[in-house]
């Protein structure tokens, strides 16, 4: 229900967004093409948050199940990196991927596996300054294991506040004037 609740009306939006866009309801100028183009993101990262809030609601609750199959991880990679391009081009910040073409396919959902591996270079990006670098790596640890890496020249986390990493919707820098949002 919540999941309905939510998408419906953002499909509305997104929907009227589109039209708008490409001028079916007659044309913008400059400034609105760009007004519009942000709505779009703001659009797109609402729906991202709502995907998240589902995905994370289920977990929560002990009701995500897995969908466990052969999965190319260099394909993942391809398209997280692809989907991560336009925010870390907005950003200023460099994309490098550090991935053998020979690694192996592993048994995972590729769903999820997709969703996490997003979700670690959306945070490296968002914390990370213009100029700085976001580097995805995998590689074979064992015949069995494999590695999933994200590393970034961002601000960081001390060592004694690495442990907050586990708690939900939770940020550091809690304060109403922090820099990251």
């Amino acid at each position: 229900n919540v999941s309905h609740e939510l998408r419906t009306p953002l499909t509305h939006i997104k929907g009227y967004l589109e039209l708008l866009t490409t001028e079916a309801l007659g044309p913008l100028s400059e400034d609105q093409k760009k007004a519009l183009q942000i709505s779009q993101r703001a659009a797109g990262r609402l729906e991202s948050l709502i995907d998240n809030l589902i995905v994370f609601s289920l977990a929560a609750r002990g009701e995500m199940s897995l969908k466990l199959g052969p999965v190319n991880l260099n394909k993942v990679a391809r398209d997280v990196i692809q989907y991560s391009r336009s925010k870390a081009a907005d950003r200023n910040v460099v994309l490098n991927v550090d991935i053998p073409p020979d690694l192996p396919l592993v048994q995972a959902d590729e769903q999820k596996i997709s969703w996490v591996i997003l979700q670690l270079m959306d945070n490296a990006i968002k914390f990370t300054p213009a100029g700085g670098q976001v580097t995805l790596s995998i590689f074979p640890e064992t015949s069995e294991l494999v590695i999933v890496s994200v590393a970034d020249t961002g601000i960081g986390i001390p060592e004694h506040r690495r442990d907050e990493i586990f708690e939900p919707f939770h940020q550091l820098d809690g304060s109403s004037t922090r820099r990251y949002s």
